[in-house]
């Protein structure tokens, strides 16, 4: 099956289902198929949409160490985290504090622009 043409939203040919899909419309492709002497039009949609957290290293996050456990404390100030005195937390990227096996002690996640 070969691509015949491929629309953006807006475009003529497009408005139908610019009206049944809206926003969620990223382009419409126009397939023919030879052997069956078929044309199929096709949708490309977004759906589902949430920060890109397979950027692991842009995403810092606040995780609870207690004092006692100083061995740990240890291994996460080797991996860049920075202690939060007014928060009582420790500061670190998420993929760090995934290897550390910290993921269940997050206590606050965001996304930083650059890193």
């Amino acid at each position: 099956m070969e691509v015949r043409k491929t629309l953006q939203p807006g475009d003529m040919g497009t408005r139908r289902l610019l009206n049944m899909y809206g926003s969620k419309l990223v382009c419409v492709r126009y397939r023919i198929d030879k052997q069956q002497q078929k044309r199929y039009t096709t949708v490309e949609l977004i759906v589902d949409e949430k920060p890109d957290i397979n950027q692991k290293s842009r995403v810092i996050v606040w995780v609870k160490i207690n004092y006692g456990e100083k061995e740990l404390r240890k291994q996460a100030m080797e991996n860049g985290a920075r202690w939060l005195p007014e928060e009582k937390v420790w500061q670190i990227s998420y993929d760090k504090a995934k290897k550390l096996g910290l993921k269940k002690r997050i206590v606050k996640r965001r996304v930083v622009a650059d890193v």
